[in-house]
């Protein structure tokens, strides 16, 4: 069967062709009219920051609050899969895929080095005093380890956690709209409304990556300004934004043992030796204490900083900047995420799928804002360097070369592997976006590379008509609009699981005295809830 043959058959085409017409108009709209635009995205930006914050805010919490309490409680031993299925990949490739699947470009390599030193120089809101002092240099890293923290993997989880239960357990198919399946069954997944969700999941999918195709893009052509003096225009970065498609394509022709896997292990070699090196050669010493104060201080005011809110143009301005930018930002991935890692889970068990996304990650996250934003504060507090000077004429993408170029010895080959490194994750981002996108409208877990093909280019084109419409804060805007479906659907899911997860094993129920607490086995009859699920297998939930 030939390639267009097999797209033919496969591709649920209402889904399809919802989806590509409202990007293809998303797109027309914003070349012919750039400036219309961009006044319209910053009004939304402004009433939904204004009207709609608190759900972001709270959203993202309770997301955490909930998968931590999978991870912990008896819901965790829920195996996804048969007894007999063994995971298909290693514990360190399940955490590397996860990793570099879940961290755009655009992300650690962007933020890293620059996001502490903008947090010193302008103070959070949420903390009181000056800037200047070794305490404002902990609370700055502090807040920045917050916004690629638990929380961005918290959203991710949610979906990850409902998708994967009810494609192994319940035999549903990769797609968004299975989060509605506790409420109209799995049976019942077919109508317009799963169709309408999963079309428009899709959009906000393909939006969320072109925010962080932006940046990477962004930043490779400010390191080749900074560094080595190549002025890249708009036509330039066009071009760029166009390689990087056909590397993509590439990739996508090995498939994911070839393709994503080697990208996957790419990026982590490349952060971790860039993150070794700048331990190496920074203050190590004062890195740790900075780093120890840091994430002591996340830890204490976790709660805080997830809830708080600033009234007044002041805090709405920089909320709406940063906590209420990354916030919606991680939500616009939350799906495709969420079924990647869930492609990647059979044979695991709940409580591993929590573990890898919240702490195999995080475990290196942390790392590298310590090495790379701390180095930046103490080489900015110390006089050593100007790197807020850098960011105050170049911008954040230029910060981390500036970086690599006072602090490591051979700084062109470090600002090469950076460099790389933007590129080896623009690629590994859109790989497993595509095949997540892929999925959505296809019958299968190995969809035809032409409908990868589709979501790739549509990515480009999107991306390149935002940086053409104004680049960073047209797409700061644009991010926090096409969060808020992400957002609702998030909450819709966290109702759903705790329902369905209470008929597969109950645990609040009998914590107020209405079951005995036990689990289901395959000779417990299926729950005579009103709220039926459609399709179960009446799998038992398998200990770890």
């Amino acid at each position: 069967m030939s390639a267009i043959e097999s797209f033919k058959r496969e591709t649920d085409l209402p889904v399809f062709a919802l989806a590509v017409a409202a990007l293809l108009g998303l797109i027309v709209a914003i070349v012919g009219w750039p400036d219309a635009a961009a006044a319209k995205l910053a009004t939304a930006n402004e009433l939904i920051v204004a009207n709609l914050g608190w759900l972001y805010l709270w959203v993202v919490f309770l997301s955490f609050v909930f998968v931590v309490y999978i991870m912990i409680g008896p819901w965790g031993k829920i195996k996804l899969g048969d007894p007999d299925d063994e995971p298909e990949f290693s514990f360190w490739q399940y955490i590397v895929l996860t990793f570099t699947a879940g961290l755009s470009s655009g992300g650690l390599e962007f933020w890293g080095p620059a996001e502490p030193l903008v947090h010193y120089d302008t103070r959070p809101p949420f903390f009181s005093g000056e800037a200047g002092t070794w305490a404002g240099m902990a609370d700055a890293l502090q807040y920045a380890i917050f916004h690629y923290g638990l929380s961005a993997w918290a959203t991710y989880l949610v979906f990850a956690v409902a998708i994967s239960y009810y494609v192994y357990r319940k035999g549903a198919d990769f797609r968004p709209a299975v989060v509605l399946a506790p409420f109209v069954g799995v049976d019942n997944l077919d109508g317009w409304l799963a169709k309408v969700v999963d079309a428009l999941m899709i959009i906000v999918i393909v939006s969320g990556i072109t925010v962080s195709f932006g940046l990477g893009i962004s930043q490779f052509a400010s390191g080749l300004g900074f560094k080595w003096g190549v002025a890249l225009g708009d036509g330039g970065k066009i071009g760029l934004a166009l390689l990087v498609g056909v590397l993509f394509l590439l990739s996508v022709l090995a498939g994911i043992q070839k393709g994503i896997q080697r990208f996957a292990d790419l990026n982590v070699v490349l952060l971790i030796g860039l993150m070794v090196a700048t331990f190496a050669f920074g203050p190590l010493s004062s890195l740790v204490d900075l780093g120890t104060q840091a994430v002591t201080g996340y830890a204490t005011d976790f709660v805080g900083m997830s809830l708080f809110f600033a009234p007044g143009a002041e805090g709405a301005d920089w909320l709406s900047s940063w906590t209420l930018f990354f916030w919606p930002w991680w939500l616009t991935f939350a799906p495709m995420v969420g079924i990647f890692m869930a492609r990647i889970s059979k044979g695991r068990t709940l409580r591993q799928l929590v573990a890898a996304g919240l702490f195999g990650s995080f475990g290196l996250t942390v790392p590298w804002y310590v090495a790379t934003g701390g180095s930046a504060l103490l080489l900015q507090t110390s006089g050593t360097a100007d790197l807020l000077g850098v960011y105050n004429s170049a911008g954040l993408e230029a910060v981390g070369f500036a970086l690599f170029e006072e602090l490591l010895p051979f700084a062109g080959l470090f600002s090469g592997v950076l460099l790389l490194l933007v590129v080896s994750f623009l690629i590994t981002t859109m790989d497993s976006s595509t095949l997540s996108l892929a999925m959505i409208v296809a019958d299968g877990e190995s969809p035809s590379w032409i409908t990868r093909v589709v979501w790739g280019v549509l990515m480009v084109l999107l991306t390149i008509a935002l940086m053409l419409a104004g680049g960073m804060s047209v797409m700061q805007s644009f991010t926090i609009l096409v969060g808020l479906p992400t957002a609702i659907l998030c909450a819709v899911a966290m109702v759903g699981m705790v329902l369905e997860f209470e008929r597969e094993v109950p645990v609040l129920g009998a914590a107020l005295g209405g079951d005995d607490g036990g689990e289901r086995t395959d000779d417990t009859p299926e729950s005579t809830s009103s709220v039926t699920v459609q399709g179960s297998t009446g799998q038992p939930a398998d200990s770890d």
